[in-house]
This record gives C-alpha cells, structure tokens and sequence, in this order.
C-alpha cells in the first residue's frame, strides 16, 4: 500500500479527553478517583468533618486528610451519591 503524499492536509481531527470529575464538599473539591482511598472520616466540632486518605504509592502509602465545613452525615450522603 502507497503512503499518502500529503498525510497532514485537511481539517484536524477532534480528539476528544474525558474531563475530571470532581466532588464538591462544602469549600473543598477533591476528584472522583480518590473517594476509592478514602480511609476514615471523623466529626471534629458539629459543622466540620476530616476526611483521611491512605493513598497507595509504590511499595507503601501516602496518607492525607480535608477538612470539610459540613457535618457528616452530609458528607455521606454527597459521597453516596
């Protein structure tokens, strides 16, 4: 099969990349690909909830945590959804 003499001629194509998703809790937006690591949460005061993360890293694991402004039985019920 003969190669195109002029490969690159015409209107580019589109290519298309699927956007992050991202969870909204109260003041703070994390992306959806993390609810998977999320390791516990705790209420602090009644309107503010930390979130810990253990997320895994090569031969160990990175542990993070957000404060959210909500209480927690609304940050479940967001991260259910």
């Amino acid at each position: 099969m003969k190669p195109c003499k002029y490969p690159y001629s015409g209107r580019p194509k589109l290519i298309r990349q699927a956007l992050p998703r991202f969870i909204l809790l109260g003041n703070v937006a994390f992306n959806s690909n993390l609810v998977k690591y999320i390791d516990t949460m705790r209420q602090v005061t009644p309107n503010q909830t930390i979130i810990y993360f253990k997320i895994p890293k090569f031969l160990s694991h990175e542990e993070k945590y957000v404060r959210v402004l909500l209480k927690i039985d609304e940050v479940v019920k967001i991260l259910n959804r």
